[in-house]
């Protein structure tokens, strides 16, 4: 998949990258890069021990040494004690053995032993903290979401996720604020591999492939990961697999990817009150209106592929997106910088958005998603939310309701029933001619955010995914869904229920974010509409009242008439009828 206007960027090298270029390793004698490289890790390191615990995804910069590699154990120390492994003394967990999931997969992806995230984490660590209670984090150091106190048994007060329209001045600012510093500030617990497991020591075994990144070029590069293709060769990718879309692990995958953002940028900001505001982009209308300079910026007038020069984001260069490249190299993003975000010229393309009406009929599907628990899926929430009320009209799931993967742009078809995500294409591919509420969002955009692996480096992708995530929850409380609507086995690879979620790490499984978002510390101030058969119900009751006044007013008026005819049938009678005697009262008979 090629760059929108089909222009691949050069790369350009992160400044504390730990994996050099043939260039560097010639001149690694020089004692000035030396020493400047030292220094990066230094400070890194610093970060790592001595800041406060943050949150899962792959991988701790403690775990991410020659050593704890070849041993595949990542259990850390908690605080400065060596004895404290995973916080063991202190009663916070304990260093154990991964449990992955072995259960049988379907889909395409019918290879084995090939791709480094076939049960996850086990080609990287097969033992890792596993904490107690409410305890969570690399080194059982944390609290798990919607927990806090020194012992993570207080509940949080839920922070409240607002429609971004509806922020204030200073809520507004302080959101754009947060984003713009996790754009150039270090991630201060977690690196990046910059290749595949059999290459990740280096070419001594020595020398781990891994590199720092931003906070949120990390939330970028998580996203890239899970959709990846698998490397077969130069040249030779697999591209029918994908983690984090075309299953039921869509909804539970992309609710965890923001719970990380949110917590990063609740402890950037020293807020934790923070939360995540989201676009109801549910508007049916032909124009963005949230691509304006005072929130993600306008297009450029003289090049409208671009953002305004008078936005901030104008500024950001996208990683992680040019994947014919990697695959090329058969290696993996660095995050190096590759070019400024694009989006969809205004007024170029008759798409419109998804609609309430959308909305509505998603929310009365009842059930969560359906065998073959894929793209082909039907007649369940996950994978119905296609924007035409045509095909709503034809039942669907869930999970189809709110995903269908991008190739986002598209072409739209009446035929597949996939809608909350979508695809059909043969060989393995995963674009799909099919578009849902998400995809359709992403669609409109165009641009960065057409390409899964690397639609996350728009901002945007943050406040889409918000809404997406409120419509599941909505879903969740009104429904109440068992545990068995989720399959245990033969979905698509990392979409069984108790699979580890590629690329979070310590393991996390589907199943763990499968609740409502008050459960997990967060909620929304929304007002979604009712479902369809609330509606249906609502209109029931209402025309049998109606329709029963109508009836009982129909017999009383032909009552009336039958008696009015009965009466001039029969000509006047008197009520009583008697005889008189002509004898005065006095006389006799």
């Amino acid at each position: 998949m090629e760059p929108w206007q089909g222009q691949a960027v050069p790369w350009r090298r992160s400044p504390c990258s730990a994996r050099p270029g043939p260039a560097e390793r010639q001149s690694r004698h020089r004692s000035v890069m030396g020493t400047l490289r030292w220094l990066c890790w230094a400070g890194l390191g610093y970060l790592s021990c001595c800041g406060p615990p943050r949150v899962q995804a792959q991988f701790p910069r403690a775990c991410m040494t020659a050593d704890a590699l070849r041993l595949k154990r990542c259990c850390p120390a908690l605080g400065t004690e060596p004895g404290d492994v995973c916080g063991s003394l202190q009663g916070r967990g304990r260093c154990q053995g991964v449990r992955a999931d072995a259960r049988p997969w379907s889909g395409p992806y019918t290879l084995r032993n090939v791709d480094d995230r076939e049960r996850w984490p086990l080609k990287f660590f097969n033992q890792s903290c596993r904490c107690t209670g409410n305890f969570a984090g690399y080194n059982c150091g944390d609290c798990k979401f919607g927990w806090t106190g020194p012992e993570c048994n207080v509940r949080k007060p839920a922070v409240v996720r607002k429609d971004v329209h509806s922020l204030t001045a200073e809520e507004r600012e302080q959101f754009f604020d947060a984003l713009d510093r996790a754009k150039t500030t270090v991630h201060p617990d977690y690196v990046i591999a910059t290749q595949h497991w059999i290459s990740l020591l280096g070419p001594t075994g020595e020398e781990p492939q891994i590199a720092n990144c931003s906070i949120y070029n990390y939330f970028v590069w998580l996203h890239y990961y899970s959709v990846r293709d698998t490397l077969l060769g130069p040249g030779r990718p697999f591209t029918g697999i994908d983690f984090s879309h075309q299953g039921p692990a869509f909804v539970t995958w992309h609710r965890y990817h923001l719970l990380l953002l949110e917590r990063d940028l609740q402890r950037l900001m020293g807020n934790d009150s923070f939360a995540l505001p989201y676009w109801n982009f549910a508007t049916g209308r032909n124009e963005c209106d949230v691509c304006t300079d005072q929130l993600f910026g306008a297009s450029r007038p003289d090049d409208p592929g671009l953002i305004s020069l008078s936005s901030r984001f104008s500024q950001w260069q996208i990683v992680c997106n040019s994947l014919d490249d990697y695959n090329r190299l058969v290696t993996l993003c660095n995050g190096s910088d590759e070019g400024p975000l694009r989006r969809r010229p205004p007024g170029t393309s008759s798409e419109q958005l998804p609609t309430a009406e959308d909305v509505r009929r998603c929310l009365s599907l009842r059930e969560f998603d359906s065998p073959p628990f894929f793209r082909n899926s039907s007649f369940s929430f996950r994978f119905v939310l296609p924007p035409l009320q045509s095909w709503l009209g034809r039942g669907f799931s869930l999970r189809a309701c709110l995903s269908a993967k991008y190739g986002y742009s598209m072409l739209l078809s009446p035929i597949r029933r996939n809608a909350l995500e979508g695809f059909d294409k043969p060989g393995g591919a995963l674009n799909s001619p099919m578009l849902s509420l998400h995809n359709l969002a992403h669609s409109f955009l165009n641009g960065t955010s057409v390409l899964p692996h690397a639609a996350a480096n728009d901002p945007i992708f943050v406040v889409l995914h918000s809404f997406t995530d409120a419509i599941f929850d909505e879903w969740m409380k009104r429904f109440n869904p068992p545990d068995n609507a989720w399959p245990e086995e033969l979905a698509p690879i990392g979409h069984n229920r108790l699979y580890n979620m590629v690329p979070f790490f310590p393991p996390v499984t589907n199943d763990e974010l499968f609740q409502t978002a008050e459960q997990l510390g967060y909620t929304y101030a929304i007002d979604l509409p009712g479902s369809l058969e609330e509606t249906q119900a609502w209109a029931v009751m209402v025309g049998s009242t109606v329709g029963g006044a109508l009836i009982a007013l129909a017999t009383l008026v032909l009552l009336l008439v039958l008696f009015q005819h009965q009466r001039q049938r029969r000509g006047f009678e008197p009520l009583m009828n008697v005889s008189f005697s002509p004898k005065k009262y006095m006389e006799e008979a």
